[in-house]
């Protein structure tokens, strides 16, 4: 994306989350929210642009959506989100990071025994129901992505039960 003047930016959540690390990571400890989110076009979103006629897996307006580590709505990669295919495969689909933000962080601070540290990490990557159904929230909401644009049938009532997983 260079090509275009596309350059990685830091994410908002970056001094406190970390990196990107993909939904891969989260599947071992996270493994009933996981085969959720394998069930639902979120798992799938790469693909839907890819196999268009023609393809928009290279148009930033649409990637940004359906990738980890995309401003939605501005169109511009964070550092260490989606770069391309071959770069950074984990990176493709609407994943965990999407709505979590970059997971790193708490990835590192499970592995410890820094109780603290897991409790505030734990809370940084934490969305309830409301977040995400609140479109101005500060935390990212399904409305970033689910425009009147890009999403127009989009009822968060209807939507969210596909979605939906918590763990204790």
């Amino acid at each position: 994306f260079s090509g275009l003047g596309i350059h990685p930016l830091p994410h908002p959540q970056a001094k406190t989350n970390g990196k990107f690390v993909g939904s891969e990571k989260c599947e071992s400890c996270h493994e009933p929210s996981y085969k959720i989110w394998k069930k639902t076009g979120h798992a799938r979103a790469y693909a839907t642009l890819a196999d268009l006629d023609p393809p928009r897996n290279y148009d930033p307006e649409c990637i940004s959506c359906h990738v980890v580590g995309w401003h939605p709505t501005k169109y511009f990669p964070y550092e260490s989100g989606y770069l391309s295919l071959r770069e950074t495969p984990k990176m493709i689909n609407v994943g965990c990071e999407d709505c979590h933000g970059p997971g790193e962080a708490h990835c590192e601070a499970e592995m410890g025994k820094d109780k603290a540290l897991q409790a505030k990490l734990r809370k940084a990557v934490a969305i309830s129901a409301k977040e995400a159904a609140d479109p101005t929230s500060s935390k990212h909401n399904c409305y970033t992505c689910h425009d009147g644009d890009n999403s127009p049938d989009f009822d968060f009532k209807t939507y969210w039960p596909q979605v939906e997983h918590y763990e204790k």
